[in-house]
């Protein structure tokens, strides 16, 4: 569970999603001090529900301790909330990954390959989030998209997430 301080903090980051589930692209503090940029916080049950393999069983997952965690905040790697959700909303490319073109306000484009998790992207060199002016959902598969494998990792809370229960999710 998250403590009410933590809520507080994980409500002012805008999530993204497909109105079937709303995803928090985060950046989070550990309370060791560490810094991790690129993590989804999500309810373990919604979490379970779209993915439907708890991470410590999917080999392509990382995921961090919950009860770990001292500071949750928006993450400067993320895309723009209502580009992401504008990708979501187009669904799956194909099975299991998803392709999308990024216009930046100089009306450059970057394409990218991804898996169906998207608001994480490297951006090119000098581009940041406020440099997104719109996106093409479903194009650039013949634009040598960037396979972007920057990691990204999970953190669930909810009922049923303990620090005992959720030392399973931490390896």
């Amino acid at each position: 569970m998250l403590s009410k301080d933590l809520e507080r903090q994980l409500g002012r980051v805008a999530p993204s999603g497909d109105g079937r589930i709303a995803y928090h692209p985060c950046a989070v503090t550990l309370v060791d001090g560490s810094i991790h940029e690129r993590v989804y916080v999500q309810d373990a049950q919604s979490y379970i529900s779209s993915w439907g393999v708890w991470p410590e069983d999917d080999p392509g997952k990382r995921y961090l301790d919950v009860s770990q965690v001292a500071v949750i905040r928006e993450s400067a790697d993320r895309l723009p909330a209502h580009i992401a959700r504008a990708i979501y909303e187009a669904g799956e490319s194909g099975m299991g990954y998803t392709v999308f073109t990024l216009v930046f306000r100089d009306r450059r484009t970057q394409a990218y390959l991804s898996g169906n998790a998207v608001d994480f992207v490297t951006y090119p060199a000098g581009k940041s989030a406020q440099d997104v002016a719109s996106v093409h959902p479903h194009r650039g598969r013949d634009d040598h998209p960037s396979s972007d494998a920057t990691p990204y990792s999970w953190c669930l809370h909810g009922p049923g997430v303990s620090t005992a229960s959720s030392k399973r999710w931490t390896g």
